[in-house]
């Protein structure tokens, strides 16, 4: 997880939602997450945004902020505490 790069013709839904961390843009995020059908799929974009949210947490605290009872972002949340070991 420490590269954090994704190919955007390979996977564009991830690519775009990296990049808006790097804006602090939560929506491509969001995005992401709700694109997700498969569990396997959902626990990757889980943990590549988590780390994501590790080495730049304003756009995860901007979701946060504005949907509180998102699920989908409060699992982002907690999956990045448990990457820093809270």
């Amino acid at each position: 997880m420490r590269d954090l790069q994704v190919d955007p013709e390979k996977d564009p839904v991830l690519a775009r939602a990296l990049a808006g961390t790097l804006r602090d843009e939560w929506r491509p995020a969001a995005d992401a997450m709700r694109s997700a059908r498969e569990w396997e799929r959902r626990a990757y974009i889980m943990l590549t945004l988590a780390a994501a949210a590790s080495r730049r947490v304003e756009w995860l605290r901007n979701w946060l902020k504005a949907r509180p009872d998102d699920r989908d972002a409060v699992a982002v949340r907690h999956t990045m505490e448990s990457l820093n070991g809270h």
